[in-house]
């Protein structure tokens, strides 16, 4: 394992280095939280993706994923902080880590809307997630309070009708079967929304009357196995490589309307292979930038474009700090901050800071490390 760390400094070799920034902590005790949403009143909104539930438990043991409706919204504004939506589908370990769920919100006056992670689908778009499971992979409008989901797409049903990546990747034994869907990450975008979706690997517009359209569909890369990785994967020793999905989980609009889309990629998480794509609608997408490692957010400030990795060294080696990298528009790279972060998993800017949710796979109770927000001055960002 340790020889694919080797990739990570060769990438490093592109960025200037880390500051030493201390992290402020601005909300505590929440359950895996993800995104994050500066509101237009200063309010600033982040995803929990819940600690599951008891409704239904796939799989057994410790690995087991249990589903229910512990996932939740949470509003920090005047040093408070409050569930404001509750009741929103969640998928953990028993332990309560590495939940699925709901994976971003934008708030518009009194409604949000929520982007909801999804479990694996079969070949028809459907999941076995039980009741509790019912608005995965779906894109929902909600009052605050307990969610009265209103469905706006369902994005599982749209993968299985036209699978735009037509199932590319390395194939069902290696985790990527040819139909799969899992929305993470979304923008306002002329009128509606620019929606990754990290499982389906594209970009899609969700027009204001609920129409759907097609912005860019990722490519695959080429990643060589080593024999630790290929052990891990339990690949035959025959194989010396293996294509990799491009997994988006995160999009920004840029300062002159281009959105922009970060990716997590695919087994095995080769440190410095991740790629920043820049997506005009009608035309092909292009590689921004690349030498990343498994991004989880991107959001702008200003013109420069502010990265976040969830892990430096990669999610197949051992653990490792996060990072958050600024992105000049001639390139250059500066490490904002790494020290203090476990898996960060939400990034965004406003009321003069940075907004980053830190230790995002764990949950707001129980022994151990809580999930939080902390904040960064966004003069950091320029």
């Amino acid at each position: 394992m340790r020889s694919l760390l080797s990739g990570t400094f060769a990438a490093l070799a592109l960025f200037s280095g880390a500051q030493s920034v201390p992290l402020k902590v601005v909300a505590t005790d929440l359950n895996n939280p993800r995104k994050i949403f500066v509101g237009s009143d200063g309010a600033v909104y982040v995803v929990e993706a819940g600690t599951g539930g008891r409704d239904k438990c796939l799989g057994s043991g410790a690995s087991a994923a249990c589903i229910g409706l512990s996932g939740s919204i949470t509003r920090i504004a005047n040093g408070a902080q409050k569930r404001t939506v509750t009741a929103l589908w969640s998928g953990a370990l028993p332990s309560g880590k590495r939940a699925q769920g709901p994976a971003d919100v934008i708030v518009r006056g009194d409604t949000y809307y929520v982007l909801l992670q999804n479990g694996s689908i079969d070949s028809r778009g459907l999941n076995a997630l039980g009741p509790d499971g019912a608005t995965a992979g779906d894109l929902i409008s909600t009052p605050a309070g307990k969610a009265v989901p209103d469905v706006l797409f369902n994005f599982a049903a749209f993968e299985a009708a036209r699978n735009p990546d037509h199932g590319a990747g390395p194939g069902a034994k290696f985790g990527n079967p040819a139909i799969d869907s899992d929305p993470y990450a979304f923008a306002a975008y002329r009128g509606g929304f620019a929606v990754a979706d990290a499982a389906g690997n594209d970009l899609l517009w969700i027009n204001p009357k609920g129409g759907v359209s097609v912005l860019a569909v990722f490519p695959t890369q080429t990643v060589k196995l080593t024999s630790a990785v290929r052990k891990t994967i339990r690949a035959p020793r025959t194989m010396t490589s293996i294509s990799v999905q491009s997994v988006p989980t995160s999009v920004a609009v840029g300062p002159y309307g281009a959105l922009y889309v970060g990716e997590l990629t695919g087994v095995p998480f080769k440190p410095g292979t991740v790629r920043i794509w820049r997506v005009v609608p009608g035309k092909k997408a292009s590689v921004y930038a690349s030498g990343f490692t498994n991004i989880s957010d991107i959001a702008f400030a200003g013109k420069n474009l502010l990265v976040l990795e969830i892990a430096v060294k990669g999610l197949f080696a051992p653990p490792s700090p996060g990072a958050l990298i600024r992105l000049a528009p001639d390139g250059k790279r500066t490490v904002i901050a790494s020290a203090g972060l476990v898996d960060p998993s939400g990034l965004a800017v406003g009321n003069g800071s940075i907004y980053i949710s830190n230790y995002g796979l764990f949950p707001g109770t129980g022994a151990g490390p809580h999930g939080e927000v902390v904040s960064l001055p966004a003069s950091l960002g320029s």
